[in-house]
């Protein structure tokens, strides 16, 4: 009796080893396609993509609950399932870096001074925020860059981006860095054309 007692204490154990398992995985597996389908709607490294990624890993909690139900503390693993995943889909959110078309897009949209000419532009993709995320930069001549970074600031501010830093503006998680440079990312030093000077706009995520 009780070498089957012990038996079926073992099998109970094992099952619910295997549960827990199956739980990780079912987990695993959407985080994963959550972290998809946000870097590859360019939704990612915003407020509102962070939030999106902890609502949408929450789908985990379908495959949970068939395979904790039958436990007595189920609500108690349900409530521990509900805040591992909410943190994971804000970390997932916000290590996930916006997609580089969609930086494109914002900084080909951006305002530039009076006389500025484009010389060139680089990118450098990150598709994930480790240390540094993907960035866009477009290097312009302008007559004067105290004049042009002045005539830029305003209009920047004008569309509604907030200044921080010398140079450094945000906006819905983006931000755009002003320098009298060619930027990083320029394998090569653009020509400059005689009298003027070089000022760079920089789109990545908002640093401050």
């Amino acid at each position: 009796m009780t070498t089957t007692t012990a038996s079926a204490s073992q099998v109970r154990a094992g099952g619910w080893v295997l549960r827990g398992v199956l739980v990780v995985l079912s987990w695993a597996v959407c985080v994963f396609v959550v972290a998809t389908v946000v870097q590859s709607t360019g939704t990612a490294g915003s407020a509102s993509g962070r939030w999106v990624s902890a609502l949408a890993v929450l789908v985990a909690l379908v495959p949970t609950w068939f395979l904790v139900r039958r436990a007595r503390v189920r609500w108690w693993l349900m409530l521990v399932a509900v805040i591992v995943l909410v943190a994971a889909g804000l970390g997932l959110g916000r290590l996930a870096g916006p997609s580089l078309a969609r930086m494109s897009s914002v900084g080909s949209s951006l305002p530039m001074a009076a006389g500025a000419q484009l010389l060139t532009t680089s990118s450098s993709e990150r598709t994930w925020c480790a240390g540094e995320c993907s960035r866009v930069t477009y290097v312009y001549a302008v007559p004067d860059f105290d004049a042009a970074n002045v005539e830029v600031a305003q209009a920047l501010v004008a569309e509604g981006w907030a200044p921080g830093e010398p140079g450094r503006f945000c906006r819905d998680g983006l931000g755009v860095n002003v320098t009298p440079d060619d930027g990083p990312d320029v394998d090569r030093a653009p020509e400059v054309p005689s009298g003027t000077a070089l000022l760079s706009m920089t789109t990545s995520v908002c640093d401050g």
